[in-house]
């Protein structure tokens, strides 16, 4: 059940996989995406699980990426083959990614801004943004005429803005600001609702949705984001009944996709019991509260809570949600790809089958998907190579068993390139997910060994800030992923540490 292949079994191989796609805007700045579509008078563009539109007035032009393909044998299989299971942190958007990551795009379906009296929006956005950057102290003239109308719309395209750089703290401070200048405004209050759940502040996202609600009884996308919100927070009927009630004033595929998926899970979750602790909530199939596998698992988790808050230095102070599934439950409420193991997509979801103790393979499981709840704590928006990297290191995994081939890879240029790997690997088969897997922890790795967990540490925080992932990297390494890919040739030839 639990996909642990022997080592002979499974060559490092890719077969295709897109590049990513770059928006050059007008203003000078570029957008690197995982894809784009166009859609009316905006571009929407993806980024992991997450959905984003800009206007496509402010597009210069995109730039589609092509693909690159690998494909690597060996007379030693051993040499080159990477163990499952893995964990689908981030799988397809529409079946088993987190609501949070994907609230942007019910941002998106609301105005795209509201009608003022006498604010010329265009002419706005050319006030406050110089060559690309949000000017500081155009806001401030602007705050100082005492207009609070005009300056709640400057505020709020100073939040679009800085989502649309994949800044989401500075996104919340901006969009907050707003709504202190113009509470009653819904669609203000909408898009602070959806950014307080993309920085993943779900308890302040569920306030400001049921506010936009009261203020706009019959927006459908409303009611929808107020149903994301629910559900980050953990409450699944209420989650499920804002979705009917917003799918009944208007059909929304998207909507009713996440619907079916809480739905699902509903179901399967009906008669389950529920133990709680100091750091968890268990949930799980059974009529004995007490058994013997949920203590272990509850023992086991607290033991490797407090590692990982010494080994990283940080920890969650939210309870975290575990759900103990049967395999037939995991794959029909999570629509995982099929070479998961396990998930993490807000919760630990772990499937588990005829054990009665906690074995060496899946305490490495919990372990694992215990790492993705720390990393989301740190910093939402981390790339899922780091994020599944640490992940690999904390189990322990080493990336010695395929080292000399990976890194013959990098120094001919053939690896999959890091930026391709910011998104969920969820998206990828089972062979491209094998080396997205050993790209990810030979990285991090390398990480650790030159700068050591401090400076991942600061890598993340930097993250949390909101700068891209490239620019957290190369505030620590001065030379970005270039520099980073070039390095790991040297670093896995000498057979990695």
């Amino acid at each position: 059940m639990f996909r642990w292949l022997c080592a002979g079994c499974l060559l490092l191989s890719l077969s295709t996989v897109g590049w990513a796609d770059t928006i050059r805007l007008k203003n000078g700045s570029a957008i690197t995406c995982d894809r784009t579509t166009e859609r009316g008078d905006v571009i929407e563009y993806v980024i992991g699980a997450t959905t984003y539109y800009v206007p496509k007035s402010a597009v210069a032009g995109i730039e589609r990426g092509g693909t690159f393909g690998v494909s690597v044998s060996t007379g030693n299989a051993a040499a080159v083959a990477v163990p499952y299971p893995y964990s689908a942190t981030t799988a397809n958007p529409a079946a088993s990614s987190s609501p949070a990551r994907v609230s942007a795009k019910l941002a998106g379906t609301a105005p795209a801004a509201p009608r003022i009296a006498s604010v010329d929006y265009d002419a706005l956005r050319r006030e406050i943004l110089n060559l690309g950057h949000l000017d500081e102290h155009a806001l401030y003239e602007i705050e100082k005429q005492q207009n609070p109308r005009k300056t709640a719309a400057a505020y709020f395209l100073a939040a679009r803005h800085e989502s649309e750089q994949q800044r989401p703290a500075a996104a919340v401070a901006y969009i907050q600001r707003a709504v202190e200048f113009a509470p009653d405004e819904p669609v203000f209050v909408h898009w602070y609702a959806a950014l307080l759940l993309d920085a993943g502040r779900d308890a302040e996202a569920v306030t400001q949705a049921e506010r936009a609600v009261q203020l706009d009884a019959k927006s459908a996308s409303a009611l929808s984001l107020l149903g994301f919100a629910y559900y980050n927070s953990g409450h699944l009927q209420d989650a499920i009944g804002a979705w009917k009630h917003s799918l009944e004033l208007r059909p929304d595929e998207f909507t009713a996709l996440y619907l079916a998926r809480a739905q699902r899970e509903a179901k399967a979750e009906d008669h389950f019991n529920e133990r709680n602790n100091a750091h968890f909530v268990l949930r799980y199939e059974g009529r004995k509260p007490a058994s013997a596998l949920t203590s272990d698992i509850l023992r086991t988790l607290d033991r490797q809570y407090d590692e990982l808050a010494r080994d990283l230095g940080f920890a969650p102070e939210a309870p975290i949600a575990v759900t103990l599934y049967t395999e037939q439950q995991f794959f029909d409420v999570t629509q995982a790809p099929s070479w998961a193991g396990a998930l993490y997509d807000g919760k630990l979801r772990i499937p588990v089958r005829d054990v009665s103790e906690v074995s060496p393979l899946m305490e490495q499981i919990l372990r694992h998907e215990l790492t993705h709840s720390f990393v989301h704590v740190a910093a939402g928006n981390c790339p899922a190579w780091l994020n599944e990297g640490l992940a690999q290191i904390e189990e322990p995994r080493s990336s010695a068993l395929f080292a000399p081939v990976l890194g013959q890879l990098f120094r001919d240029g053939k690896a999959a390139p890091l930026r391709v790997l910011e998104g969920g690997f969820g998206r990828f088969n089972a062979a491209q997910a094998r080396l997205a897997y050993a790209e990810a922890l030979a990285a991090t790795e390398y990480l650790r060994s030159t700068y050591g967990m401090s400076g991942i540490r600061r890598m993340l925080d930097r993250l949390h800030e909101g700068e891209s992932p490239e620019a957290a990297l190369r505030a620590l390494n001065q030379g970005g992923y270039a520099k980073l890919e070039a390095e790991l040739g040297s670093f896995l030839g000498g057979g990695g540490k």
